[in-house]
């Protein structure tokens, strides 16, 4: 009879590690291919049917990658699946751009893909962490994981549709301030719904200070990337 003791149950029962990174990472291609590939689709719509696929909004992309990112098992793979996730949307989005499309759109979309992935490369991790920590944190990381998504979101709906949403008698004639308005009410309403009793007020109050921040930066850093993207 051997003297070695026993695997434990659930050591047992887990699958192997590169199963479950072959199935994670997977997920992670899959999950950006279907988002760039629902931007794209909605490319093709006109106004105001694109709305239908709200896959262009910025809070989306970021919200797709902290979702991935918080499928993980550790801190680190969800970073990983959160940059996997986005390069993968962003290689479907542009693809479909250079087999489908015509004239300079499909002759740039190299050069517009470089751009965008380099903007994948620091966005994507950033997300997936934020979504992984909320997932595994405690006390302030896990609140500051949440804030990092909804500030996105309120800064996104503020600074871009703020003089929009304002004027709520005019839904019927600009049906894009809907967007914007449910990105500030889900922002306004994550730290409540990602966060326990006790962490609400951190979640809160961390929210407030990166939305600030990201209010000041979203306009000009979208306009000199969307400026560099276009240059083809």
């Amino acid at each position: 009879m051997s003297s070695s003791p026993s695997p434990a149950p659930d050591a047992a029962l887990a699958p192997p590690l590169a199963t479950r990174a072959i199935g994670g990472f997977g997920t992670s291609i899959v999950g950006g291919g279907v988002l760039g590939a629902a931007a794209w689709l909605s490319d093709q719509l006109d106004y105001p049917l694109g709305l239908l696929i709200p896959a262009n909004a910025i809070g989306v992309w970021l919200g797709v990658a902290f979702a991935l990112g918080a499928s993980a098992r550790t801190i680190p793979t969800g970073a990983l699946r959160g940059l996997i996730g986005l390069l993968s949307a962003v290689a479907v989005y542009y693809l479909l751009f250079a087999v489908l499309g015509d004239g300079f759109r499909a002759i740039g979309a190299s050069h517009a893909a470089t751009i965008w992935g380099v903007v994948a490369l620091v966005a994507g991790p950033i997300m997936g962490g934020a979504g992984a920590i909320w997932r595994y944190g405690v006390g302030w990381p896990r609140a500051i994981g949440v804030a990092v998504l909804a500030s996105a979101l309120l800064a996104e709906g503020i600074v871009f549709g703020g003089p929009r949403v304002v004027g709520l008698d005019r839904f019927d004639v600009d049906p894009g301030a809907i967007l914007f308005l449910a990105e500030i009410v889900i922002g306004g309403l994550l730290p409540f719904l990602l966060l326990g009793r006790g962490e609400r007020l951190r979640g809160y109050a961390a929210t407030a200070a990166f939305a600030v921040i990201a209010a000041v930066a979203i306009g000009p850093v979208t306009a000199l990337i969307r400026g560099l993207a276009d240059r083809f």
